[in-house]
């Protein structure tokens, strides 16, 4: 049925076609048939499909092709207000597969309807393998699809000019940051649309080569939208809607996270780090363990807790009830050659095979009595994006090679938070670095594969967030100190990557080297003054966590966490190539330093902005449209702050403090911004004190005043609106609605 607001291109088996009455198409330009919705406009003209927005062409559809064979004639079927149909004949020759050359001319029916704020293309002939469409590029950028730098290792999500493959694969070696495995086959357009190939099929875009752009997946389903909005976050909204609101992030999940890559020491090492961190009063809110940790082939295939981690049961109640943390776990759904489970595909690696449902409870059920049961609330997804076998055959045989390895990462995915939700309902994380469009519902977070700890790694894992980004996963986050290596480095590639990880979406520091290798980074290896810049950043982190808390659970609304530059200024050709700089949520812009030194530039979009420091405040005022040469003090990250903005921090979360701060009562700190007369803004605060009530926020400047409302929050608050002429601070009692205002 057609969704409204969008549109839907659809095919049918030809024998349909009887139903309906042939309608010839116009002469000349004249549209055939056309569909309208709010700001958009499609129509079929002179066997092409024109979208236009805002008075322009923004896509030019000139062929639809099955098995690599353009139609030999198009004829419209039918047409009603949300509606078209259009009848494609094509050569027999395209059936090569199935029926020979001698078969008749082929038929498949293309149904193009409205959705939401755009269109949906469809068709679904029984005879094709491949699908292929082509445009006319119209002048707009692209960006999405690929988290992982194609081509070439760009730093730039600026996909034009590029070819890019969509399909779960790891890169290895090839690609600098290293095992980043999140693909998508939604792009986002400066032309202000965003697109989606609604298959696992694997696929291949080429934008803006010889004047063309080509989108090809191996599937004979034709299933592809085009979403239409003004910025990242209205386009996001869209596709949630069609693929399911992103998955519910617990508090803890979103603050510091610490582990190793190898615990030789067992469960007692992991304790004593703990421990240290509680006696240098360095926050955490939660702790994983990485692999090897079990018994079995690779130290896992028996997915239980070896002889060092005995006992799992009571350690991870110590490291709960005694340290105030959640404890995760590295899974996977490789085997390393065991064959537990009821089938497994063939190679080194024994995959589960996902598609059996037999084998699917098997793994889960074992997940269940061996590791959630006794604490377990998250895991660390692994290895779905290496060594995969793609020609056996699985126990669902419909599908097909093509599409083995997309929807193996979605089974993966789906497999392990169907699990963890029968013990933990939403108390639960996921993260993985191997995913697919669909997901989102099912995966709390990616993190950018295993970067190198060099500066060339945190710059890519930069440009891997930025990409990820774009591709509608709203929670990311990276190795801090990076993954491939020695674990002992410099303070000041720590720090920078500390700062970085603060402000990202998810928070997890690696805390020694590649398999163990080298000293460890953990905080006790370096001096008392590197100490605690290190402490502050994590202090900051555990006050940032109301508003992460609510960017994140807000994301099918507000869109992702960390925002590129582009992502809110589709229309600014200055944004299209940043890839070190991302906002925060609707008004806070990070810039952070991923090159040695204290000076960078940033660009500041149109508007006013405030240099800003959450300790200090204000410490300048710029006006936006180009870019501003920036001195960075070593402590410092590169913060800014749109006029017309809200932030929302405070104390909401203990973690380990609650060891050595047991007594603080929570707290919230509102930092306003207003913008100029006539301007008005709004922050969702999600409550976790309050069932995660949706509470909003409101800023607005008129002729007369600053004025600032919000319902009854579960915490005192402390309210400052930053003028011109000053602050002006006041306090809310806890449970009281908030209705303040100045005289301007």
């Amino acid at each position: 049925m057609p969704f409204p607001g969008c549109f839907r291109l659809f095919a049918c088996p030809r024998l349909a076609l009887t139903l309906f009455t042939a309608v010839s198409l116009s002469v000349g330009s004249l549209a055939a048939a056309e569909l309208t919705v709010p700001g958009g406009r499609l129509e079929v003209v002179d066997n092409e499909v024109l979208i236009h927005r805002h008075g322009r062409v923004i896509v030019h559809l000139t062929d639809v092709k099955f098995d690599y064979h353009s139609p030999l004639a198009w004829a419209v079927a039918q047409t009603t207000p949300d509606r078209i149909e259009i009848k494609l004949t094509y050569p027999a020759s395209v059936d090569y597969a199935h029926r020979g050359p001698t078969t008749p001319g082929l038929d498949a029916t293309l149904t193009i309807s409205t959705h939401g704020d755009g269109f949906r293309l469809h068709a679904t002939p029984e005879w094709a393998d491949q699908t292929t469409l082509e445009f006319a590029h119209t002048g707009d950028h692209f960006f999405g699809l690929s988290s992982p730098l194609q081509p070439d290792n760009q730093h730039s999500p600026d996909l034009t000019g590029s070819t890019v493959r969509v399909e779960v694969t790891n890169h290895g070696e090839d690609i600098v940051e290293n095992y980043a495995s999140a693909f998508s086959s939604f792009y986002m357009s400066s032309a202000g649309y965003g697109a989606f190939f609604d298959t696992f099929g694997v696929g291949r875009y080429q934008f803006a080569l010889n004047g063309r752009n080509q989108i090809h997946h191996e599937t004979g389903t034709l299933d592809w939208y085009v979403l239409l909005g003004d910025d990242g976050p209205t386009i996001h909204r869209a596709y949630f809607d069609l693929i399911g609101a992103p998955k519910h992030v617990p508090l803890w999940a979103l603050g510091p996270i610490g582990w190793r890559d190898q615990n030789d020491g067992g469960a007692a090492e992991i304790l004593d780090d703990i421990k240290r961190f509680a006696d240098l009063r360095l926050p955490l809110t939660g702790w994983f363990v990485d692999r090897p940790y079990s018994d079995g082939a690779h130290a896992w295939s028996h997915m239980n807790f070896s002889a060092a981690f005995a006992e799992p049961e009571k350690w991870i109640r110590e490291i709960r009830e005694q340290h105030g943390l959640e404890f995760m776990t590295w899974t996977a759904t490789a085997f390393f050659g065991d064959t537990p489970l009821n089938r497994h595909l063939p190679g080194g690696f024994t995959y589960a095979d996902l598609s059996d449902p037999e084998t699917v409870a098997q793994f889960q059920q074992k997940l269940t009595d061996l590791q959630h049961s006794i604490g377990v609330k998250g895991h660390k997804m692994d290895r779905a994006d290496e060594k995969f076998p793609e020609w056996e055959a699985w126990a669902d045989e419909t599908v097909p090679r093509g599409a083995k390895r997309n929807t193996y990462t979605y089974l993966f995915i789906k497999t392990h938070d169907e699990a963890l939700r029968r013990t933990w309902g939403d108390d639960q994380f996921t993260f993985a670095r191997a995913a697919i469009h669909r997901s989102q519902p099912y995966l709390s977070a990616i993190w950018g594969g295993d970067p190198r700890s060099s500066w060339a790694g945190l710059q890519g894992n930069a440009a891997n967030a930025i990409r990820a980004s774009f591709m509608g996963f709203p929670v990311w986050g990276t190795d801090v100190g990076g993954y491939i290596g020695e674990g002992l480095i410099d303070e000041e590639l720590y720090l920078r990557w500390m700062q970085f990880g603060v402000m990202s979406g998810l928070l997890e520091i690696k805390l020694d080297g590649s398999g163990g290798d080298g000293r460890d980074r953990m905080p006790w290896r370096y001096d008392e003054a590197f100490q605690a810049e290190y402490r502050d950043l994590l202090e900051l982190r555990m006050d940032l966590l109301p508003y992460l808390y609510s960017l994140a659970n807000d994301a099918a609304e507000s869109g992702t966490m960390m925002q590129p530059l582009a992502y809110r200024h589709l229309d600014d050709p200055r944004t299209h190539a940043i890839w070190d700089q991302f906002y925060l949520g609707a008004g806070l812009m990070v810039a952070p330093m991923v090159t040695p030194g204290s000076v960078r530039d940033v660009y500041l979009p149109a508007g006013r902005w405030y240099r800003y420091n959450f300790d200090r405040g204000i410490e300048s005022s710029l006006v936006g449209g180009h870019a501003v040469v920036t001195q960075v003090e070593r402590n410092e990250i590169p913060l800014f702050v749109r006029a017309n903005s809200l932030l929302i921090t405070g104390n909401v979360y203990a973690g380990n403090a609650r060891t050595w701060d047991a007594d603080s009562p929570p707290r919230l700190k509102i930092h306003a911004f207003p913008g100029e007369v006539g301007e008005s803004t709004s922050f969702t605060y999600i409550d976790s004190a309050d069932g995660d009530a949706a509470k909003v926020i409101h800023l607005e400047h008129d002729e007369t005043g600053i004025s600032l409302t919000a319902p009854a929050l579960d915490a005192a608050v402390s309210l400052k609106i930053f003028r011109r002429n000053g602050v002006s601070v006041t306090n809310i009692p806890a449970g009281e609605p908030i209705h303040y205002r100045i005289d301007d």
